[in-house]
Order: structure tokens, then sequence, then C-alpha cells
């Protein structure tokens, strides 16, 4: 079964030429999943350095305002418990991004960059703390018709909290669902 379902994927994909809704004055709505790998590093840390494994929910919204470039704003929700001691926080966080197409609105699959920056509170078992997130990343995205597409981007994150000294860096995968709506 998923092979089937793979394969009707790629042959959309691959034969259907559609024109995707990059131009100025539309709107792009969205989100997507995003798996992280995090190496943490800091002296407040017991142990200074460890690894966790997390999963965020983004959901964004972004107006063109050029051809190919969008401006907008991401939020984020993460939960996440860490090994052994069982540590648990929650924390959201909200903030700009911009993003570039590189092709032509004519190409079913396009290439595409991103940079955001992102504030935002954690609350744990141990407390909270305020954070501040740069993020870059790099990706595609494959348009099933001129609305509506799927994309999937590798990103670079860094994190600083705000009570603690160094940052956390890491490198996320994520999955994602656009729909550009075309403007009037």
């Amino acid at each position: 079964m998923m092979k089937h379902i793979i394969l009707i994927t790629l042959s959309l994909i691959t034969f259907n030429t559609t024109k995707a809704q990059l131009e100025k004055g539309n709107w792009m709505l969205g989100g997507n999943i995003s798996f992280n790998s995090i190496r943490y590093n800091s002296a407040n840390y017991t142990p200074p350095t460890y690894r966790i494994i997390e999963i965020d929910i983004n959901p964004s919204f972004a107006y063109f305002f050029s051809n190919n470039f969008n401006t907008g704003l991401k939020f984020s929700f993460n939960k996440l418990i860490r090994g052994s001691n069982q540590l648990s926080y929650t924390s959201f966080r909200l903030g700009p991004f911009c993003r570039y197409y590189f092709l032509d609105n004519e190409k079913a699959i396009n290439f595409l960059a991103e940079l955001g920056y992102r504030v935002g509170l954690e609350k744990g078992t141990t407390g909270q703390s305020s954070t501040n997130t740069y993020a870059g990343g790099l990706g595609c995205v494959a348009f099933f018709n001129s609305s509506v597409g799927i994309e999937f981007m590798v990103n670079y994150t860094s994190e600083k909290f705000i009570d603690y000294s160094g940052r956390n860096n890491s490198i996320q995968l994520s999955l994602g669902l656009q729909v550009h709506l075309i403007k009037n």
C-alpha cells in the first residue's frame, strides 16, 4: 500500500505542471512539523552536555511582498520530556520569518531559503526561562496544484535561554503543508 502512495505522489509531482501562487499580493497559510536532535551545552546543566530528541509543531502565515518573496509570523509549540530524570518542559515561541523561492511560478517543484527569529517562554518542572532563537533553512516544495504544496526543509537553529550561559544549536528536519491563497 505504501508503495502505491509513493508512486502516485511522485507521478503527481513529476507530471503535474502547475503555476504556484508565489506572486505579489498573495497569502500563505500552513505550517510544519520538525524533528530535532539537540546538543545542550551549559555549565548550568547537570550533566553540562547532553542530547535530546524533540518534535516541534510550527504553524505560520505570510504575505508575498514581491514575487517569490514573503514574510510573516511563525509560531512554535513544543513538549519535551528529558531522559531518565523525567524533567518535563513546554515551550511557546513566536517571531517573524522571511522566505525566498528560487524558481519561476510555473515549476511544480521549487527550492526555497528561509530566515527567522523567535522569542519565547519555556516552562518546566525546574522553573521557566525566556528564550530567543535564530533559524535558517533550505528546502524544496512540491506543488500538487496552484495553491497547495508539501515542503521538506533542513533548518539550523541557535537558541539562547536568557538565564543560562551558552547557546543550544540544532539541525531540524521538517515536513510541512502550505496553502497559497490567491489574491482577488
